[in-house]
């Protein structure tokens, strides 16, 4: 049984791996696409720490150093997680219990068998770090729509081109997309809120308009020759939909399949992992990244209340590995 496995390989990540695999823990690594997760399709990274540059230097950064430190990464979706405790007998099964502010959590587990691409693999220790994915526009519109600049800027070239979004992301679009296309008008439904400093460089391109207050509807968006849209994330969770737990419910030591995404509110409204609840509620002495269910954590963009940053994203990496060590020592 492999010490810790995650799931994802976005930067969260891959910091915990490198972590995790120094303090001499087994670790696999599980991405289903490319290593460094959205950092691959992001042009200019201009706000890490001691980095500026393309995205995926620094995404192949990040997977040396956990491939150095003796982290097993490999290619796989996960599509199940399932608690060894449901394969068990009724006299071992897990139960659950409720604190004080009336937060269920479970009691104990016996570790975590996945499902990768259809095969199983099992951990003493898993590490959700999946990341978040683009939120979709929502209707259908007559020109394509992209959701990444830099794999689709060359569609657009010389053409009239609507930037969707307020933040960061869209405004750090636009720029790269400024040289390649006629003209842009970004758009967003409130003030925008990018950063001053991307505000100014936007401001300084002859072919960007900042059109703000405007909602985006399908007559609008049906004048552009090309749609970009950058609009907020969505949390890559989905395989959690539908975890269980078998508890004991009464003396008879009869079996129930109790839903945990529902009855232990493992996400959140939006569908984020909501972490923090194991030992004492939401008190500080928690661990901050352990779900509801002892030794599954959370770290990075698809964790409730993230800033979504690779830097806070990384951090985050590195105190739930810390965490997840803690866990293993303790549960040896």
């Amino acid at each position: 049984m492999t010490d810790v496995v995650i799931v994802g390989g976005g930067p969260a990540a891959l910091t915990a791996a490198l972590y995790l695999a120094r303090a001499g823990r087994s670790v696999k690594v599980f991405e289903r696409r490319a290593f460094g997760g959205e950092l691959n399709q992001t042009a200019k990274i201009a706000n890490y720490p001691g980095y500026e540059g393309s995205g995926a230097k620094l995404a192949e950064k990040f997977r040396k150093q956990a491939e150095a430190a003796g982290a097993d990464l490999s290619y796989g979706e996960c599509t199940k997680i399932e608690l060894l405790d449901n394969k068990v007998a009724a006299s071992t099964a897990t139960a659950t219990r409720t604190d004080d502010n009336g937060s269920k959590s479970v009691k104990g587990t016996n570790g975590f068998e996945l499902t990768i691409d259809g095969e199983s693999v099992r951990a003493r220790a898993v590490l959700v770090a999946t990341g978040s994915e683009p939120k979709t526009l929502g209707f259908e519109i007559t020109p394509p729509v992209s959701y990444c600049a830099l794999c689709d800027g060359d569609f657009a070239k010389g053409k009239r081109v609507a930037v969707l979004g307020g933040g960061n992301a869209a405004a750090q679009e636009a720029l790269y997309l400024a040289p390649l296309v006629h003209s842009i008008d970004l758009i967003t439904h409130s003030a925008l809120k990018a950063d001053a400093v991307l505000q100014r460089e936007l401001e300084r391109q002859s072919n960007i308009t900042i059109r703000e207050h405007l909602e985006p509807v399908r007559e609008l968006l049906d004048t552009y020759d090309y749609v970009f849209v950058f609009i907020g994330k969505q949390p890559s969770a989905e395989f959690l939909q539908d975890l269980t737990v078998r508890t004991l419910v009464n003396k008879k030591m009869k079996l129930l399949d109790l839903e945990i995404t529902k009855e232990l509110d493992l996400l959140d409204d939006d569908g984020f992992i909501v972490t923090g609840r194991t030992k004492h509620g939401n008190n500080k002495h928690c661990n901050t990244h352990e779900t509801a269910i002892p030794g599954l954590f959370a770290a990075g963009d698809v964790r409730s209340g993230m800033l979504r940053q690779v830097v806070t994203a990384a951090g985050d990496g590195a105190a739930a590995a810390t965490e997840i060590n803690e866990f293993l020592r303790q549960n040896s």
